[in-house]
Parts: C-alpha cells; sequence; structure tokens
C-alpha cells in the first residue's frame, strides 16, 4: 500500500519559504509581507501566517518591532555561534553512530559517500560535492539514531545551509573538506571515538575560520 502524506496549505507555504531562505532566493535581512505574500500564493493570510510562525520557531525567520517578519540577518558573531554549535551537535552524533551496533554499515555508507564526494570533484560539479558533503554528516545522524538531537541539529544545520549558499562565492576548500572527511572516516574504522571527535570540532573550526577570512577579503 502507497502511504499518502497529507499536508495543508500551511504545510505547502511553509516548505516554499523555507526552500527560498535556505537557499537565499530570499536574502537575509528581507521582510516577509502578508501582502506580498499573499499575491505570490493567491491564498488567505491564514496559511501563510502559519508558515511564518513555524520558520520563526525553526531560527529562519524573526520579527522586529514596527518591521514585521523578516528573514534572519546573520552577522559576524552568528556565523561564530552556528559554527561552533554545529560542532557540539556533530561530534555528538559522532560519538552515538560509532556506539551503534550497525557500525559496519555506518563505514559502508561513509565510504560511498566519500567516493560520490571525490568522483563530484573530479568532475567540477560542486554543486553536487556540497550535496554529498552535507550527507557525510547527514549519515552520521542517521546512525546515532537520537531523535532529539536530530531535532536540535535541525534549526541550526539550516542556518549553516543559508550561510554556505549566500557566502557560495567565497568558499573554495572542497579539496580540505574532502580531506578532513576522509580522516574522520580512517578514525571511525579504527573505533576511535576522542581521535575522531576531536577531527569533527577541528573540521568545523577550520569552516569557521576559513568562511570569516574569505568574507573579510570578500568585502
Amino acid at each position: 500500500m502507497i502511504e499518502v502524506i497529507k499536508t495543508t496549505l500551511g504545510d505547502q507555504i511553509y516548505s516554499i519559504l523555507r526552500e527560498d531562505i535556505i537557499s537565499q532566493r530570499i536574502k537575509c535581512g528581507e521582510k516577509l509581507t502578508l501582502k506580498a505574500l499573499q499575491e505570490r500564493f493567491d491564498i488567505s493570510s491564514t496559511p501563510i501566517r502559519e508558515a511564518i510562525k513555524r520558520l520563526s520557531q525553526e531560527g529562519l525567520v524573526e520579527h522586529v518591532t514596527n518591521v514585521g517578519a523578516k528573514v534572519i540577518d546573520i552577522k559576524e558573531k552568528d556565523i561564530i555561534e552556528i559554527y561552533d554549535f554545529c560542532a557540539v551537535l556533530d561530534s555528538a552524533a559522532l560519538k552515538y553512530a560509532m556506539r551503534n551496533s550497525e557500525y559496519e554499515e555506518l563505514v559502508y555508507e561513509l565510504e560511498n559517500c566519500i567516493k560520490s564526494q571525490e568522483i563530484s570533484l573530479n568532475s567540477d560539479n560542486i554543486k553536487n560535492f556540497k550535496l554529498h558533503s552535507d550527507n557525510f554528516h547527514d549519515i552520521l545522524y542517521k546512525y546515532a539514531d537520537n531523535s532529539r538531537l536530530y531535532d536540535a541539529a535541525r534549526s541550526i544545520r539550516s542556518q549553516f545551509t543559508i550561510l554556505t549558499n549566500k557566502y557560495q562565492n567565497f568558499i573554495d576548500a572542497e579539496t580540505t573538506v574532502l580531506s578532513e572527511h576522509k580522516e574522520l572516516l580512517e578514525a571511525i574504522k579504527s573505533k576511535d571515538i576522542e581521535n575522531a571527535s576531536s577531527i569533527m570540532t577541528r573540521h568545523f573550526e577550520n569552516a569557521k575560520n576559513y568562511l570569516l577570512q574569505a568574507i573579510k577579503e570578500g568585502n
């Protein structure tokens, strides 16, 4: 039997706006006015309000006095906090995943993921590389098998993806990312949790510093 997933208008508007924000088709700091969104989707204000409320709860939209709803504007302090918090959560996911009884399956999926990253990088397909790079971390959350950890990470990782898309022209560190993912995989295969956690922390620290420096030079 095929499972039919029913979605409300609010769900659909939320999904569209969320993708627009994360991909930066709707830019950081941009206002979300009810009138403009009603005209865009040709619907009443109720499902739009529901969608904006969910986006606000996810940390992608904020309400500003005398302004209304607008997409979050990520400053340098926010970048530091986002990367540091991602490092904490992904290190936790890594430790849970390495203790999972399906350890061999974890290693197998990570190996295939790295192969996909290599193929994408060798063919100069940066978009695909970033998808597979993100998937490397998604696999860790999958095998961490901790719904509360996943929920905690979902919001901050959405903000992380906004950063990736907003500053994609500044970021050119794919070779380093791949090298660090390989290093992580070797630590995982060695079942060295502490070393793997240390590599993960360094992975985010390097990425954070690289982005901050690239933004500084780009400006």
